[in-house]
């Protein structure tokens, strides 16, 4: 686990948890959006996200 301390652990997973909160809040709001534009910002936003997850997950490798 990298060296983590116990405080960093639990840090690293509650922001895990709110990542997973925004990626599929954003594709909620993606898939339900009429205005392309709209669904074009929700869907990158969601992918952001995503990449922040990714790297947390990472630091816990």
């Amino acid at each position: 686990m990298a060296g983590l301390t116990t405080k960093e652990l639990s840090a690293i997973q509650d922001q895990l948890g709110a990542e997973q909160n925004l990626i599929k809040k954003y594709k909620m709001y993606s898939e339900n959006s009429q205005d392309m534009v709209i669904k074009q910002k929700c869907t990158d936003i969601a992918a952001k996200h995503q990449t922040h997850f990714n790297t947390l997950m990472g630091h816990l490798s």
